[in-house]
């Protein structure tokens, strides 16, 4: 039944005083975003010599992500533009951002307020003699006037003016997209550019100590370990982001009214390590500051749907006040609350803004009306990305350069490194057709000819190690061919998910697809191979019959894994539980491993403490894909259908066992493999879709949209947007099957 006007009117009303329930607490944020270390505008340069050599690259991401931040805080958030103090590039100097901090968040702090303090640039360490840490070095960040002798703002600094907050009661949040130490290298290195420069080594002999933050209640989100790299990436319109603040805004998009901080957070860390893996953020918190929603709730969902307010009618098109931040896709459909007028969403304009179309003409529409979302539309699935280095030379040549690169190495007493994901090489050395790229722990040089090659080698310090990543003759790349649907050819390493390299042992060439910048302990944090098995290359095979083949066929598999590992479902769609494992013979909950032979059965187990007051029965599929691409339904019994299979029964639990018709056993072949929770409002009517060995054929029924995602997503082959209904979700969890003998031996 359509609303009266009057009961739209009330609706409004109490919507109304629902969001401001929700944001009586005051919400302020300071964000810092810092591209530009040239410090051009500040001031004469600082004399020779007054300030120690750091080397201040600038950035390519940082001032977008704090863009995106404030426009999420807006659109989704509820903090009001006059509360956010946003600092970029030269703005961001010392004195700037430590005035914001003590006057814009710690002089206004109340009890309950919501405050954020976030950082995207440059980390660094500082030497403080006085320091109770080992290594004697305080963690800072870089302010935009280091370049002039600025002293960097050490986390003691931050610690004594976050505390200030939390003495008076505030809620507060920290956010840090940098790196500290930036020294720990892992794999095949890409050359991106990471978030750190070198210490100052100027000695602040600081003995002062205060609690960290996180242990008195405040929630603290870094991009990365201490030891790590920060770096950054790219989003789908090519734009510059660090890795972690990309994922945490799109987990952020995608957060349940009343989601836990820690699962917003487990969602980011979950996107990076299908994307970036080398990378590994940090939560630090009580169990309070995890459990509470991320900076309050939000103000754009009731009773899980996403509700919206028109902004304006612009001619035949209707903006609306709400964007890719509320989750909105291009083909979303609405419903108009007051006069049930439907809208399909067109564009999206950023954000927090977006068009869309009336498909109910003559109905009327005002400003201000609220939209509910209906429908979700899921967008296109983003390519799988590779890198493939060509050279002109012929097979020979490659071989015989190689030869030589190794003697060099010999000679001078370079270890030879001939896989680095197993060793992570102290420097690469690269073929961009008839030149060279020497990527050291801090710089690379470029080479112009294999004799200037050969003099890097023979100048690397003592204790180096090697890895020479040879380039593929054009013809070998033109062999595998670059047409293949859902792989997308990249100029730039750092941009690839994966890259051809070749490599040279024992007198043979040989090419496999390598995932840069990780090493063999990240096998567990991802579904996605690490690399596939090495080709070699026939020095009289100069048309590439046995490789261009075999490299090809082993693309295709790694497409169809990380098609699904970046399967998205709709915003705030998610379901409270998640997959675990339990081994049949004594009940022990498996950890992150699986033996071949043993049985295990599956168990629905909830994602994080308290329950969830209302859980919404959904019907439930479980499968696992494994490395090699091939899906094998595990939950409901194949030959049952979408029987006995919608949770929960009666009241929800911590843990939902599935029993016996979930057992399986771990088998060949043996890695890390990816299981899916897919949970649905409406039942798939033909639950075989999520069993395949390669790409299934047509099938006789129009399957329903969601199967159709599904089913375009296995293929790894959606280039289009399908709209589906909202209540589904499909959640993944990694686990490593080996045999016996190697889990005998771990």
């Amino acid at each position: 039944m359509r609303p009266t006007p009057l009961r739209a009117a009330l609706w409004t009303l109490a919507l109304a005083s629902t969001l401001a329930a929700q944001t009586s607490n005051h919400k302020r944020a300071l964000i810092v975003g810092i591209n530009d270390y040239s410090a051009s505008h500040l001031g004469p340069p600082a004399a020779p010599g007054t300030v120690p050599e750091r080397d201040w690259p600038n950035l390519s991401g940082a001032v977008n992500d704090a863009a995106a931040l404030q426009e999420m805080l807006v659109a989704a958030y509820g903090f009001d533009r006059s509360d956010i103090v946003t600092l970029v590039d030269q703005d961001a100097t010392r004195a700037a951002i430590m005035g914001a901090l003590d006057q814009h968040l710690a002089a206004k702090a109340s009890k309950d307020d919501v405050l954020l303090f976030y950082y995207a640039g440059h980390g660094s360490q500082v030497k403080n003699s006085l320091s109770d840490e080992r290594d004697k070095l305080d963690e800072s960040i870089v302010p935009a006037d280091s370049r002039l002798g600025a002293r960097d703002i050490r986390d003691k600094e931050l610690r004594a003016l976050f505390n200030r907050i939390l003495d008076r009661g505030a809620r507060l949040t920290l956010i840090f997209d940098n790196c500290h130490s930036g020294s720990a290298a892992r794999g095949l290195a890409t050359g991106a550019q990471r978030r750190a420069i070198r210490a100052d080594n100027r000695d602040v002999a600081d003995r002062t100590t205060s609690p960290r933050p996180e242990n008195r209640g405040a929630l603290v989100l870094s991009a990365s370990q201490d030891y790590e790299n920060a770096w950054e990436t790219r989003d789908e319109e090519k734009k510059f982001h660090g890795t972690f603040s990309w994922a945490l805004l799109r987990a952020m998009r995608d957060a349940a009214t009343g989601e836990p901080a820690v699962e917003t957070f487990l969602r980011a860390q979950a996107r990076m390590r299908a994307e970036t893996p080398f990378q590994e953020p940090v939560l630090a918190g009580n169990n309070d500051a995890r459990l509470t929603p991320l900076l309050g709730t939000r103000i754009d969902r009731r009773n899980d749907r996403t509700v919206l307010a028109v902004q304006r009618l612009q001619d035949e098109t209707v903006i609306l006040q709400g964007g890719w931040a509320n989750g909105l896709t291009a083909g979303s459909q609405l419903r108009v609350l007051d006069s049930g007028a439907r809208l399909i969403v067109t564009a999206i304009r950023g954000m927090g803004q977006s068009e869309a179309r009336i498909q109910t003409p003559g109905t009327p529409i005002h400003p201000g009306a609220l939209a509910e979302v209906e429908t979700w539309s899921a967008p296109p699935l983003s390519p799988l990305r590779v890198w493939m280095p060509k050279t002109s030379r012929g097979v020979e040549d490659i071989a015989t350069v190689a030869h030589h690169f190794s003697a060099e190495a010999a000679q001078y007493g370079v270890r030879w490194i001939t896989d680095p994901i197993d060793v992570t090489p102290t420097h690469l050395l690269r073929q961009r057709d008839r030149e060279w790229e020497l990527l050291g722990p801090s710089e690379t040089e470029h080479l112009p000819s294999d004799d200037a090659a050969f003099a890097a080698v023979a100048k690397l310090p003592a204790g180096s190690s090697l890895f020479v990543q040879f380039a593929a003759p054009v013809a070998l790349i033109e062999a595998i061919g670059t047409d293949k649907q859902g792989v997308a050819c990249t100029d730039r390493p750092e941009a690839a998910d994966y890259v051809l390299v070749g490599r040279y042992t024992t007198h043979h060439l040989s090419y496999a697809w390598l995932r840069p910048g990780v090493k063999r302990s990240d096998r567990r944090k991802t579904g996605l191979p690490l690399r596939t098995k090495w080709i070699p290359q026939r020095r009289n095979d100069e048309a590439f019959r046995n490789t261009a083949p075999l490299l090809r066929d082993l693309i295709a598999p790694l497409r169809k894994v990380h098609a699904w590992n970046i399967l998205d479902s709709p915003s705030g769609a998610r379901y409270p539980y998640e997959i675990a494992i339990r081994r049949a013979r004594d009940g022990e909950m498996a950890r992150d491993s699986v033996t071949g032979g043993e049985k295990y059965v599956l168990v629905l187990r909830v994602r994080s403490l308290p329950m969830p007051q209302h859980v919404p029965q959904r019907y439930i599929y479980a499968f696992v894909v494994d490395s090699n691409g091939k899906s094998t339904l595990l939950f409901p019994p194949p030959e049952s259908g979408s029987v006995e299979n919608r949770f929960p029964l009666l009241a929800p639990d911590d843990e939902i066992e599935l029993g016996d018709v979930s057992a399986f056993e771990a088998a060949a072949p043996y890695g890390v493999d990816t299981y899916f929770l897919l949970s649905t409002d409406e039942p798939l009517p033909d639950p075989m879709i999520l069993e395949w060995d390669g790409v299934r054929g047509p099938r006789n029924q129009q399957p329903t949209p969601l199967e159709e995602i599904l089913q375009l997503t296995s293929s790894g082959r959606r280039s289009i947007s399908l709209p589906t209904p909202l209540s589904w979700s499909v959640d993944k969890t990694f686990y490593e099957s080996m045999p016996a003998r190697a889990q005998r031996g771990h």
